[in-house]
C-alpha cells in the first residue's frame, strides 16, 4: 500500500463525518465475517462428529485399562467423551493407577465422578472391591448409575450426590481404600479433619484446579507429607497428545480430526499422587 492511499484511509478514520458514513460498511462487514467463520466450523464439526460416531459405533471403550466399558450412549457430563472412548483419556496417570491397583483396595472412593469413568472401569476390574462415587451433579450421577448397570456393577456401585465422609459406612474408615479425587476445585472445602484422618493409610490420586484454586498444591502438601509419598504428575497439552499418542484408529486422520477427538482440557493441569508411607 502506497503513502497516498495510507494517508487517504486515516483522514478517512479520523474525520468523524467520514467515519459516520463508514462505520455501519464495517459492522456488516464484521458480522458477514462471523457468520462466514461459524459456518465454516459447523461444517468441520459436523464432519468430525460423523467420523467419531464410524470410529466408536460400538459405544465400547476401545483401548486402555478400561478396554471393553460399555457407554452405549452414556454421555460425559464435564469431559470429552471420545478420548474416553478411545482409552486415551488421562493416559498420564494410567501407569500410576496400574501400580496402586496392584494393592487390591477394599474400597474406591471416587470424589466427583462425572458418568463414572473411573468408578465403573475400577469396579469392572475388581467385582469385589466397593465402590462409592460421589458427584454434586445430579446428572452426573444418573449417567453413572446408569453406566453401572449397562456394566453389570450397580451393585457394588454406590452413587451418591456431594461429599461427605459421613455417607460412608463404618468399615470404610478401617480399610484399604483408594481416593481418586476430581472436585473441580473444591479440595480445600472436602479436605476437613474428617476426610484427612480417614486418607492417613489410603492412597489418593487428586486432580488439582490451579485456576480456581492457586494455593491447591501447598495446602495439600502440608495435608499429606508427613504421611504420604507424593509424586506430582504433569497433564499433557492437547498439541502434545495429538503429536504423541499413536493408535491404529487416528492413522491417516488430520491434526484438527486427532485434536476433537483427543481433546480433554485447556490450560495447564497437575495430578497429585499421595501414597499411604504406613
Amino acid at each position: 500500500m502506497n503513502i497516498k492511499v495510507k494517508r487517504f484511509i486515516q483522514s478517512l478514520m479520523v474525520n468523524d463525518v467520514s467515519w459516520f458514513v463508514v462505520t455501519p460498511f464495517l459492522y456488516f462487514s464484521r458480522r458477514l465475517e462471523a457468520s462466514r467463520i461459524n459456518y465454516k466450523y459447523r461444517d468441520i464439526e459436523t464432519e468430525n462428529l460423523s467420523l467419531c460416531n464410524k470410529i466408536f459405533k460400538e459405544e465400547t471403550v476401545l483401548h486402555g485399562l478400561f478396554k471393553g466399558m460399555k457407554y452405549a450412549g452414556v454421555h460425559a457430563t464435564g469431559s470429552s467423551i471420545y478420548a474416553k472412548l478411545l482409552g486415551s483419556y488421562e493416559s498420564e496417570i494410567s501407569q500410576h493407577l496400574q501400580n496402586l491397583l496392584k494393592k487390591e483396595y477394599t474400597n474406591l472412593i471416587n470424589i466427583g465422578c462425572d458418568e463414572g469413568y473411573y468408578a465403573v472401569g475400577i469396579a469392572l476390574l475388581f467385582p469385589n472391591m466397593k465402590v462409592y462415587a460421589f458427584d454434586c451433579n445430579k446428572k452426573a450421577q444418573e449417567r453413572c448409575k446408569t453406566l453401572a448397570r449397562i456394566n453389570n456393577v450397580a451393585k457394588n456401585t454406590t452413587v451418591l450426590g456431594c461429599f461427605d465422609s459421613s455417607k460412608l459406612p463404618q468399615p470404610v474408615t478401617t480399610s484399604k481404600n483408594l481416593f481418586i479425587i476430581d472436585c473441580e476445585g473444591c479440595e480445600n472445602e472436602i479436605f476437613s479433619i474428617d476426610l484427612i484422618a480417614l486418607t492417613k493409610h489410603a492412597d489418593l490420586i487428586i486432580e488439582l484446579h490451579y485456576k480456581i484454586n492457586p494455593e491447591v498444591l501447598l495446602k495439600l502438601e502440608s495435608f499429606f507429607s508427613a504421611t504420604h509419598k507424593l509424586t506430582l504428575i504433569n497433564a499433557l497439552s492437547d498439541h502434545e497428545r495429538v503429536m504423541n499418542y499413536k493408535f491404529a484408529e487416528l492413522d491417516n486422520l488430520s491434526y484438527r480430526q486427532k485434536d476433537f477427538i483427543l481433546n480433554e482440557r485447556n490450560g495447564f493441569m497437575q495430578w497429585l499422587i499421595a501414597e499411604a508411607i504406613s
